[in-house]
């Protein structure tokens, strides 16, 4: 998803952008939506802010009758600011429902095109294109003839779509992971794994007991 600062303050090449990409959001609309989320935020803030005036001043009422007049003040106040608060999040979701449909930058060198004619050929491999004496067979035969793909068992646990790899497929995936992992090494990546963190209820509903 694109920074929507970045859509703000590039309003003609985020339009450019989906129009060769082709898709379809509405970008002027997005930028009213930001602009009265900045405005509802800095209303919430300027809300809550009178509301902590309005509670320090309670404790200094001169008599019990001002200091209820300040109670019912700070009263609709903060129920101010919770109304500007909840206009802020309702913006802020329509906001960030059109951000994700927003396509990430292109290259400006990459061809524009509806389908893969408009694709061009920057390189090529050194390796010349096998020539077999048998038909060939693509990833999927190869998969299910020695049993590295599973696509029964991923599309009944994940739906249509998915699959489960098995046995060698597994291996080469792993031996892929290792070995780009250590061409970044040596090309100074430090590799580090920080802890994972969960909601406790995610834990509970896939069986998993949480640790205090």
């Amino acid at each position: 998803m694109l920074d929507r600062k970045l859509v703000i303050d590039s309003v003609a090449l985020i339009k450019q952008n989906c129009q060769a990409r082709g898709v379809q959001v509405d970008v002027d609309r997005l930028v009213e939506l930001e602009a009265l989320r900045k405005a509802k935020l800095a209303e919430a803030q300027e809300l809550n802010r009178q509301a902590n005036e309005v509670s320090k001043g309670i404790g200094k009422a001169q008599s019990a009758e001002q200091r209820e007049q300040l109670k019912e003040q700070g009263k609709v106040l903060r129920e101010q600011k919770d109304a500007a608060q909840s206009d802020h999040d309702r913006l802020d979701a329509q906001v960030l429902e059109l951000l994700a449909h927003i396509p990430n930058l292109t290259h400006p060198q990459a061809p524009v095109g509806a389908d893969d004619n408009a694709n061009l050929e920057v390189a090529r491999g050194k390796t010349p294109v096998p020539k077999f004496d048998f038909p060939a067979r693509d990833h999927l035969e190869l998969g299910r003839l020695h049993d590295m793909i599973d696509f029964e068992s991923g599309a009944r646990v994940a739906g249509a779509g998915f699959y489960f790899l098995r046995n060698a497929a597994v291996l080469l995936d792993l031996a892929l992971q290792q070995f780009a992992v250590t061409e970044l090494v040596k090309r100074g990546f430090t590799p580090i794994i920080t802890p994972d963190v969960a909601h406790t209820q995610i834990l509970l509903g896939i069986g998993f007991m949480p640790r205090g």
